[in-house]
C-alpha cells in the first residue's frame, strides 16, 4: 500500500486520471445511483446525464467567452522568410514591391515589439534554446530553422518595422493576411559596452524578417466542447420530453372512473 501511494504521488499523470476516475464514480455515480433508485434505471440515466451536458455546455460557453480552460493555440508571428540584403531578394509575394503598401511601424508601437521579439527567436536561435534548457521558460514548439547571420541578439541592432494587410471585411467574420517585416543592422561592436548604447553598422548589409500572424485558435476547442455538450443535453431532453408527452396522453385516454 505504501508503495502503491508513493507511485501516486511521484507521477502527477496517474494521480490526475485517478483522481478524475474518483470524481467521476462518486460525484456523478452517486448522483446517478439515487436518481435510479427513485425514478428508475433509464430516467434516472436520462436526468442524471441531460444535468452534466447542461453544467458542461455552461462551462464551455464560459471558456469561450473569457478564453480560459480548454484553449486552443494562442496568437502568434509564424516566421515566413529570412533575407539578407536587399528585401527584393525575398521569395514572398507579399513583399514584392517593398515598401509600397506597407505602413511603417513608429517605435515603441506594441505590435513592432511583439514582431520583434518573434524575429529574435530566429535571428538568435541559440538565445532562444537557452530558457529551454533550463528547466523552465521554453516549452513551446520549436521555431523553424532559418539561416541566419547572427548568435545573439546582442550581434544585431533593430532598424524598423513595417505592417501590411489584417483588415477585417465581411462583418469582421474575414480578416486579410496580416504580414509584418523587421529589419535589423549588424551591430558596430563586436560585443555589449555597458553604458554606449549599440549602433548599426551602416555600411554593413541588412537582414529583414518577414512574418505573417496566425490569430490561433483559442475559442475553438471550448466552442466545439460547448456544442457537443448542447447536443447531448438537447437529445436527452428531448427524449425526456417524449416520455412526459407519452405519459399525459395516456392518461387522457384512460378512462374516467
Amino acid at each position: 500500500m505504501e508503495l502503491l501511494l508513493a507511485a501516486l504521488r511521484w507521477d502527477p499523470h496517474i494521480r490526475g486520471a485517478s483522481i478524475v476516475l474518483a470524481g467521476t464514480f462518486i460525484l456523478i455515480g452517486s448522483v446517478y445511483l439515487l436518481l435510479a433508485t427513485n425514478m428508475g434505471a433509464r430516467i434516472g440515466f436520462l436526468l442524471a446525464v441531460a444535468g452534466l451536458a447542461g453544467w458542461m455546455a455552461v462551462m464551455g460557453a464560459v471558456w469561450m467567452v473569457f478564453g480560459i480552460g480548454l484553449k486552443g493555440s494562442d496568437p502568434e508571428w509564424k516566421v515566413l522568410e529570412v533575407v539578407t540584403g536587399e528585401v527584393a531578394q525575398a521569395t514572398e509575394d507579399a513583399v514584392l514591391g517593398f515598401p509600397e503598401g506597407w505602413t511603417p511601424l513608429a517605435s515603441g508601437d506594441a505590435e513592432l515589439a511583439d514582431a520583434q521579439a518573434a524575429a529574435d527567436r530566429v535571428l538568435a536561435p541559440a538565445a532562444a534554446e537557452a530558457p529551454a534548457h533550463g528547466g523552465e521558460g521554453g516549452g513551446g514548439e520549436p521555431e523553424e530553422e532559418f539561416e541566419s547571420p547572427f548568435k545573439k541578439t546582442e550581434d544585431y541592432v533593430p532598424l524598423d518595422g513595417f505592417r501590411k494587410g489584417g483588415e477585417d471585411y465581411f462583418f469582421t467574420l474575414r480578416h486579410r493576411p496580416h504580414y509584418a517585416l523587421v529589419r535589423v543592422k549588424p551591430s558596430f561592436f563586436d560585443e555589449a559596452r555597458p553604458g554606449i548604447r549599440p549602433q548599426p553598422d551602416l555600411t554593413a548589409p541588412t537582414t529583414s524578417v518577414v512574418m505573417l500572424r496566425d490569430l490561433g485558435n483559442v475559442r475553438f476547442p471550448p466552442f466545439l466542447f460547448m456544442l457537443a455538450s448542447s447536443i447531448i443535453f438537447g437529445v436527452t431532453c428531448y427524449s425526456l420530453h417524449q416520455r412526459d408527452r407519452e405519459i399525459m396522453r395516456q392518461r387522457a385516454a384512460a378512462p374516467v372512473t
